[in-house]
């Protein structure tokens, strides 16, 4: 059974990177397009529930653009491409994560798999870029790379309250049956 689990793990990961690859491989005309809509959605949501204003929207916005575009301005559409980079990539940590602590039953194995796998394949998604007219981003790869950090800690913080609440159910069964 548990290799069953290990290869829809492994699975998830080959399958999200071909997502990852299918994006990238959009020229810059279709990529644009599929930005605009995924912006034009963003807009019309926010028409119905006004997040955009809300304290916390701006402040994480704010401090995403420092850190990933410094002190240039830029426009609201280049902000949904790089948070589309950083959720991708999101994903591709949490599934790295899982697919190393189960193989290896390891957690700080799984932490390095992580993101250190979606490091190398964000290296390479930018570099395949270039064969279909776009160009590649050390920016990107830092922003895919921050993604799968988060993804990978936010996984692993959930292991350990997993095992820590289910050893604290344990030892609570123990004591109440003495």
């Amino acid at each position: 059974m548990k290799r069953i689990w290990l290869a829809f793990a492994l699975m998830a990961v080959f399958l999200w990177t071909g997502f990852i690859f299918y994006f990238s491989s959009r020229n810059p005309v279709e990529s644009e397009s599929q930005a605009r809509h995924v912006y034009n959605v963003l807009k019309k949501l926010d028409r119905v529930f006004d997040f955009s204003d809300t304290k916390i929207f701006v402040s994480v916005r704010t401090f995403l653009s420092k850190l990933w575009f410094k002190d240039e301005e830029k426009p609201a559409i280049y902000f949904v491409r790089k948070s589309a980079h950083f959720g991708l990539y999101l994903f591709l940590g949490v599934f790295c994560f899982t697919f190393g602590i189960m193989y290896s039953k390891k957690l700080l194995i799984g932490l390095l798999i992580g993101i250190s796998l979606p490091a190398l394949i964000a290296s390479f998604d930018e570099y395949s870029q270039q064969f279909f007219q776009r160009g590649a981003s050390l920016n990107d790869v830092m922003i895919d790379i921050s993604g799968a950090a988060v993804g990978t800690l936010a996984a692993g913080f959930l292991m350990i309250v997993y095992i820590l609440s289910r050893k604290l159910a344990q030892f609570m069964c123990r004591e109440h049956h003495e």
